[in-house]
């Protein structure tokens, strides 16, 4: 039996968080949430999650700036990120590249989606 993952939800959006929430079984995942910038970077050093689905525009921290910390960091370099966006410019999904995000997603989005896509990276992690 191979462990839980855990899972960061960092997005200002409530509804973001309770529509994941049901798709996001407790029995693969540990979910955590976070609503601004600076409560995500204290989660990620705190609950050093496997994966964060990082919305790009939140209070208290951007999210590109947040992703470019957490891949330069050694000690969180590892952690996947799978980066929320309500912009869908193709500069937006470039630069969100270019800091790092593994995966780009916009909103809005279908949660089975999004969980299926959580899913098969979270497989990947550790191989």
């Amino acid at each position: 039996m191979t462990a839980r993952k855990k899972i960061l939800i960092a997005d200002d959006d409530i509804h973001i968080h309770k529509v994941l929430d049901p798709v996001l079984s407790p029995e693969e995942f540990d979910v955590f949430h976070a609503h601004d910038g600076r409560e995500t970077m204290e989660m990620i050093q705190e609950r050093q999650p496997d994966l964060v689905v990082l919305d790009v525009m939140m209070p208290l921290g951007d999210g590109r700036d947040i992703c470019q910390n957490i891949k330069k960091n050694p000690a969180t370099r590892d952690i996947r990120v799978l980066m929320l966006s309500a912009r869908d410019e193709q500069y937006d999904r470039s630069l969100g590249i270019e800091v790092g995000a593994d995966e780009y997603v916009t909103k809005p989005f279908y949660a089975n989606l999004l969980a299926t896509k959580i899913r098969e990276m979270c497989k990947k992690i550790g191989s």
